[in-house]
């Protein structure tokens, strides 16, 4: 079988009127090119070629006889790269001795195939690996080439990697390790890098290849020839087709043409492959949350509204919105990269419970959504309550053994809406609304009466935005009583709203939802500034030097306008700092360990105290008082209202206020309602008390005639 060399070389010694005749068409510029004509074809005969020649725009194969003056030639014209057509023109008694049609056909089968994987969307590496077998074998054949072998570049070019080599002699296909440096052949880089063709007819004496010949894959075969063709991509050169003879050859510019050709359409076909994988990395980073590999919000929802689509009419699914209780403390101790740890084991031990028989999404910091559909009774609230349950199970994270607790919310499906995202709203709304009674352990299942007290919660805090303009907020006081003496030594503010329709709301039905809203922070700032102005007026006429006690919520304790804020009241009003108490609660310790210790120190800067206020109640309440610089604590009222009848009550309060005078801490016994609570707190060696018996909170209209009528 005769190679694409015998058109111009098989011929030696025959009548110039037996050769045949190459042509190559330029579509767009109309031109003709004679690649090989000895017999002077084109020259002779160039106005009837391009008569007969006129559906070559057409750019599609056709085979014909077509008469020249005396001769008969047998003509085949193949399209050739984008705007090309090569015409071979054969004298029809020896046009089969020099094209085989076998060679043609595969050609053309060749092209079609790396047409129609180059349009496909599903490129793989496999699919690329076949094609890459085929088209060297392709090559082979028609190249009259020993060995075909396809090389990939490294990213800085300075390694080509063997990808593929198959040897026509013997059929082998090697899928090896083979290599190339660029710090051992660095003329054959050279030329790789910036030249379109890379020809050598002999190795040996090639001082460009010299390095090659002490290559074990070139030794094997002996490799004598060599044609690459760099594999050139918009990004850059990606690699090198090679073509190898084992005898001494020239390489003819009509082979190089035509494995060009084939080089090209390589080029389109890895261009096509990296699009598609930056197509796909894009799409990960679109709907596959980067630390977990779980699908996103986005992605979530559309697969859950895929899984209801398929769902019968009588299954029900279940939307779990899941949420990690006080990550942020974890991560405040362990650091981000321990806080990474913990949400990937986390997410880890999710895809083992739920990946067989749900849909799982890492929507957000702490967040998850598992999506569960069931044709049977068998999942309810209670079995996703036994399969969450197992991530409770302890954690390992940088050497310490770390305990998370989770809250979710459950809707069900189509009850509780109708597709992902109504559904995943639903089951949020019941978890905020669990976590509103606690803060840890939240199991809750959405309720249609859910949307009413989210309704009114709404209503709510739009009223709250009300009262603010408006000025319908007010402060009431608490007297606060020296134990010992029974003297007023200060005051608790205690906010109140005067609702035009409700009249005097308790602060228990509208602090909660102020915090979770954010109109905590205006409305704290009222109340420091109100405490401000009372404190001036009592220092301004002379009146005994009262303490003011402010309670402040855990949001706004930390939030990073708060020392600003008082700074800025300090400098307005003439107040003595230690005059000001501020009091928070223990679940603020919570929020994050460094965070509360600097906002403490900031305001000890002030010269302002601060207090934990219900001290007793939290499970770590004695280990806040080693961590945080404190000046003061009130004891919870739950252990004074049966402190006469429970003696662990009474030893609870007898430890506290024992630790409270070692560490040299101010303390304040809340809810003193009798004179018997009074005389053991004082026999305990309360410092200060406060509650209904001395005096229920009131409006600052009546603190004057109160302290004229008051009695001690």
């Amino acid at each position: 079988m005769l190679s694409i060399d015998n058109f111009e070389e098989g011929g030696e010694g025959m009548d110039e009127q037996q050769a045949p005749c190459v042509l190559l068409y330029h579509m767009q510029s109309r031109i003709y090119t004679a690649i090989s004509d000895r017999s002077n074809v084109l020259k002779e005969n160039s106005k009837q070629i391009e008569q007969q020649f006129k559906w070559v725009n057409e750019a599609t194969d056709k085979s014909f006889h077509m008469d020249l003056g005396d001769r008969c030639y047998e003509v085949t014209a193949v399209p050739f790269q984008q705007d090309s057509i090569l015409i071979y023109m054969f004298p029809h008694n020896r046009g089969e001795l020099y094209l085989s049609m076998e060679h043609e056909k595969m050609l053309r089968l060749q092209q079609h195939q790396l047409f129609e994987l180059a349009k496909s969307k599903m490129i793989s590496q496999g699919a690329i690996q076949s094609l890459i077998e085929d088209i060297c074998e392709t090559i082979s054949s028609v190249m009259d080439s020993d060995r075909v072998s396809i090389w990939l570049f490294n990213e800085k070019n300075t390694v080509l990697n063997c990808q593929y080599s198959y040897n026509r002699h013997t059929n082998e296909e090697y899928f090896s390790e083979w290599t190339l440096e660029l710090k051992d052949l660095p003329m054959y880089f050279e030329q790789i890098l910036n030249k379109r063709f890379f020809v050598v007819e002999d190795v040996m004496a090639d001082q460009r290849v010299s390095g090659l010949k002490q290559m074990d894959f070139y030794q094997r075969d002996k490799i004598h020839s060599l044609l690459d063709t760099p594999i050139v991509l918009s990004t850059g050169i990606k690699g090198v087709l090679c073509c190898e003879s084992f005898s001494k050859r020239k390489w003819s510019e009509l082979n190089q043409a035509i494995v060009g050709t084939f080089v090209d359409m390589i080029s389109f076909l890895f261009e096509r492959l990296q699009r598609i994988e930056l197509e796909e990395e894009i799409r990960k980073l679109a709907y596959v949350n980067q630390l977990t590999g779980l699908s996103n919000h986005h992605a979530f929802l559309e697969l859950v509204n895929e899984e209801m689509l398929k769902m019968d009419p009588n299954e029900k699914g279940f939307m779990v919105y899941l949420k990690l209780d006080q990550f942020t403390n974890i991560q405040d101790v362990l650091g981000h990269s321990g806080g990474d740890e913990v949400i990937i084991h986390t997410a880890n031990r999710m895809q083992e419970l739920f990946y067989h028989n749900g849909i799982l999404g890492h929507i957000g910091f702490d967040h998850f959504a598992i999506f569960l559909s069931t044709t049977n009774d068998h999942l309810t609230a209670d079995s996703i309550e036994q399969m969450t349950n197992q991530l409770l199970q302890p954690m390992y994270v940088m050497r310490q053994e770390v305990y998370m607790t989770h809250s979710y919310g459950v809707s069900i499906y189509p009850d509780h809406g109708k597709d992902a995202k109504s559904c995943l709203q639903t089951a949020q709304i019941a978890l905020n609304m669990g976590r509103k009674r606690n803060i840890r352990n939240v199991k809750a299942i959405f309720t249609d009466d859910m949307l009413t007290v989210m309704a009114d919660d709404l209503n709510v805090e739009m009223n709250l935005r009300r009262a603010l303009d408006l000025d319908e907020f007010e402060l009431y006081y608490q007297p606060q009583i020296d134990c010992q003496s029974g003297k007023v030594i200060g005051f608790e503010s205690l906010i109140r709203w005067n609702h035009p329709e409700r009249g005097l709301v308790s602060p228990v039905e509208f602090i909660n939802l102020a915090e979770s809203t954010g109109l905590i922070i205006p409305i704290g700032e009222w109340v420091i500034t109100q405490a401000f102005q009372q404190l001036e007026k009592w220092n301004v006429n002379k009146q005994v030097e009262f303490t003011l006690s402010v309670n402040i919520s855990p949001r706004h304790f930390l939030d990073v306008r708060l020392y600003d804020f008082l700074k800025q009241s300090l400098e307005t009003y003439q107040v003595n700092p230690k005059n000001l108490n501020i009091e928070i609660t223990e679940n603020v310790a919570m929020e994050g360990l460094t965070q509360v210790q600097y906002r403490m120190s900031k305001l000890h800067e002030l010269g302002i105290t601060v207090s934990i206020d219900d001290f007793g109640t939290g499970f770590s309440a004695f280990q806040y008082l080693q961590h945080f610089p404190v000046q003061g604590i009130k004891i919870d009222r739950q252990f004074i209202r049966d402190i006469a009848e429970n003696e662990k009550s009474m030893g609870i309060t007898k430890t506290i206020i024992d630790l409270g005078k070692m560490m040299k801490l101010n303390i304040i016994s809340e809810g003193v309602e009798t004179v018997e609570q009074w005389e053991i707190l004082k026999k305990l060696g309360c410092p200060q008390l406060q509650g209904y018996y001395f005096s229920k909170p009131m409006p600052l209209k009546e603190i004057e005639n109160w302290l004229n009528q008051y009695q001690h």
